[in-house]
């Protein structure tokens, strides 16, 4: 199934030797996001998610139907909370391509909804 959770198929200093690199390129965007969205969104893929997982073991960098943290009926539930919190429509497609992780889906609830 396309959302079932994946196993990292890199061998792991293959996978430790690019995490650094990854990390520093995408810690820009995630600074530039309020801790209180990004929190929100942590607690809400946590409380949806069907392997409940913790708030502080998600990755806001990981894609979330990828890693395993949503599916595809979960990750409607999510846009459906993300709307009624922050009255912020996000389409369903827009979480399978350019909102695919938290951080992401942060800058754009907090850009539109003007925080």
């Amino acid at each position: 199934m396309w959302f079932s959770k994946k196993s990292n198929p890199q061998p792991e200093s293959i996978a430790t030797s690019t995490a650094p690199q990854a990390a520093s390129q995408a810690a820009p965007n995630v600074a530039s996001t309020s801790s209180s969205t990004l929190d929100w969104l942590r607690a809400s893929v946590s409380r949806i998610s069907r392997d409940h997982i913790p708030p502080a073991d998600i990755d806001v960098r990981a894609h979330l139907l990828d890693s395993g943290y949503v599916d595809s009926l979960s990750s409607t539930e999510l846009l459906a909370d993300i709307e009624r919190r922050f009255g912020v429509r996000i389409e369903e497609m827009d979480i399978v391509g350019r909102l695919c992780n938290i951080a992401a889906l942060a800058r754009e609830i907090e850009s539109r909804a003007g925080q």
